[in-house]
């Protein structure tokens, strides 16, 4: 892989347009809170994957050549600062590091820093923190220390949030990235230090890690702790996330089952699969995680059966027609891929495991690993009065609701176990489970958290995502699951290199509702604006970005 640095040369990018007849939506890229000084920009060559999510977060700054090597400016201006360090944060390889490049002439920073044309502060909170107001805000407690948390509280700190800040998490870790987990950590490529986010390491702010969560008492404002202490709070974030899905009950009594979700059970299925010599595993679940297990234990030597219940691959993802590739590319990657299959019974045989497949056929294993999906974080609330629903149900502003529908004072949630109605599409509530949206629903949630009902927003993003299939990059922007159809846009199936358009039929005409991209990086960012957009002619873009 090739990595060139490039001198600063793209103007920063207007707007994007109108789209008629249907009204604009909202910039796909969130509001950020503008940098008064320059920065710097490194990337470490041995982390990078060439992703592209740099590119789509900030495409003045990165740019994927057409040979496939990333290009990026060692020096970045302050108007471009903000955007560089996002990139840095949404980066799942955590490959990007920003310095703050020696200030010229700083404006002196005020606690009654000027609002912006469009009603923010560039550095203060927006609701004062007066003790005895009505609106004090002298304690946010931000519960879970994942990265919507992490997100949310260095949003505090940067809107000018100075009063006390509290982030509880059960692990003991700090945040890190999680979709490395079930590759180049179980791979060996990267050490669980080397996940830690580093774009905000010198958050000012106390860690309560280690420390389960019982309960939420609302009316009191407090959060219910291990060993039955209390942690009163002014303002609360909801952000603890999902945990791993497994089965009903454990088939026998092992450790050749695992699942992957935490740094620990990723730990733990090194240890168990080195203890056990494995040279076969079988890999339970056909979504993200199984598929990206099945490509890390054949990249280690083994073979792998992939067990799943329905067909094809990722169909609830991207729908029949790119499952039905991503089984192909498994399989020839030397994926046993069993699909429309489920296991009838589980033998542990003392040396392995023995499972008898529903058609009766049986299958040796040394391991199974379970990638059956997940489930939100929600148990510890169930008394709380909240609509716990699958996952926190809020406004479209990110204020939590409770079972009345009616939002709760002071309360957000961000990230995974928050379900929202995203209005860019429509007003129906739910759960988007992606990195690059734990970072920005953490700051559209601070955000709510600090201006109040009065002045909060819709939070309306273009959800990214990505992963690699045996070296096949897969990239997309928005809800491909929203699709009625689909149709290539740019390349062909048969290539393997393509971007596809999905659509739905509204009541405004035909809305693109996402686009997914087969090693096509750079193709798919001129489509990410357009999701979203409804009517009756051609929902390509207006013009594209122009490449060098």
């Amino acid at each position: 892989m090739t990595l060139l640095t490039q001198q600063y040369a793209h103007p920063y990018p207007d707007p994007a347009p109108a789209l008629a007849p249907d009204p604009a939506p909202d910039p796909a890229l969130p509001e950020l809170v503008p940098e008064s000084a320059p920065a710097k920009v490194s990337v470490d060559n041995n982390r990078c994957h060439i992703y592209g999510i740099c590119q789509q977060e900030a495409p003045e700054v990165f740019r994927i050549s057409e040979g496939g090597s990333l290009h990026y400016s060692g020096s970045v201006p302050a108007e471009l600062a903000a955007r560089a360090r996002q990139a840095a944060r949404c980066c799942p390889m955590q490959a990007i590091a920003i310095t703050a490049a020696p200030p010229v002439a700083p404006p002196r920073r005020t606690r009654a820093a000027a609002r912006t044309a469009t009603g923010t502060t560039t550095g203060t909170a927006t609701r004062t923190s007066t003790p005895g107001s009505p609106h004090s805000l002298r304690r946010i407690v931000v519960a879970g220390a994942g990265l919507a948390g992490l997100s949310a509280a260095s949003r505090l700190r940067e809107r000018g949030f100075d009063g006390e800040l509290v982030l509880v998490g059960e692990e003991s870790h700090r945040p890190y990235s999680r979709p490395p987990l079930s590759k180049q950590f179980l791979g060996g490529e990267l050490g669980g230090q080397e996940l830690r986010f580093r774009a905000d390491d010198a958050l000012e702010a106390h860690w309560l890690l280690d420390t389960p969560l019982i309960g939420l008492d609302p009316h009191r404002r407090e959060l219910h702790l291990r060993g039955g202490e209390r942690l009163p709070y002014d303002g609360l974030v909801l952000a603890t996330g999902v945990d791993a899905r497994r089965l009903p009950q454990l088939p026998v009594l092992t450790d050749r089952i695992r699942t992957v979700r935490t740094l620990a059970d990723a730990t733990a299925i090194q240890a168990a699969i080195q203890a056990a010599r494995a040279r076969h595993v079988v890999i339970l679940g056909g979504g993200f995680v199984g598929c990206e297990l099945a490509c890390t234990a054949r990249d280690q030597g083994m073979e792998v059966t992939l067990v799943v219940h329905s067909a094809p691959l990722l169909r609830r993802v991207l729908g029949s027609r790119l499952g039905e590739l991503v089984g192909r590319i498994q399989a020839r990657a030397g994926v046993d891929v069993r699909l429309n299959t489920r296991i009838s019974s589980w033998t542990d045989t003392g040396s392995g495991l023995r499972l008898r497949l529903d058609d009766g056929e049986q299958v040796a294993a040394d391991f199974v690993v379970l990638g059956l999906g997940s489930v939100p974080r929600t148990e510890w609330l169930r008394d709380s009065g909240l609509d716990v629903t699958d996952g926190v149900r809020c406004d479209a502003s990110c204020r939590a609701l409770d079972a009345y529908g009616r939002p709760l004072p002071e309360v957000v949630a961000a990230g995974d176990v928050a379900r929202w109605p995203n209005l860019r599409f429509d007003a129906v509530p739910r759960r988007v489970e992606h990195l690059i949206h734990a970072v920005e629903m953490g700051q559209h949630a601070a955000d709510t958290l600090l201006r109040g009902p009065e002045r909060s927003r819709p939070f309306t993003p273009v959800p990214r995502f990505w992963s690699e299939q045996h070296g096949t990059r897969l990239q997309a922007v928005g809800m491909p699951a929203l699709g009625e159809r689909m149709e290539v846009l740019e390349g062909s199936l048969r290539a393997g290199s393509f971007v596809a358009g999905y659509h739905r039929e509204t009541a405004r005409g035909t809305q693109l509702v996402a686009a997914v991209a087969f090693d096509m990086p750079r193709q798919l960012l001129d489509y990410r604006d357009a999701v979203g957009r409804t009517g009756g002619g051609s929902l390509r873009p207006a013009g594209r970005r122009r490449r060098r």
